[in-house]
């Protein structure tokens, strides 16, 4: 799905977002998130931001999937080809 992690689109605070392809083609983007504390209450904080940012709105990208399996987690997006809003603001 990510091809190894070859394709390293950019980095913020909570992990590295990956180019990556499902199964059917489509291109998405993979947010792997970074290792979580392990204390238990990471996995719930986890599925409440999932559930948050689920809600689709015109302007947002549209979340299509995740993965939580233990300290592993990960955020599917889909992709925008014209990469981040950040780089079009810092453009100025």
């Amino acid at each position: 799905m990510t091809d190894s992690f070859k394709d390293k689109l950019g980095q913020d605070g909570f992990g590295g977002v990956f180019r990556g392809k499902l199964l059917d083609g489509q291109l998405v983007a993979v947010k792997v998130m970074r290792e979580s504390k392990g204390d238990g209450t990471d996995g719930e904080d986890f599925m409440n931001e999932v559930a948050s940012i689920s809600s689709s709105h015109v302007n947002v990208v549209n979340l299509l999937g995740f993965c939580f399996d233990g300290s592993k987690r990960a955020l599917i997006y889909e992709f925008m080809s014209n990469g981040s809003l950040e780089k079009f603001i810092l453009r100025v």
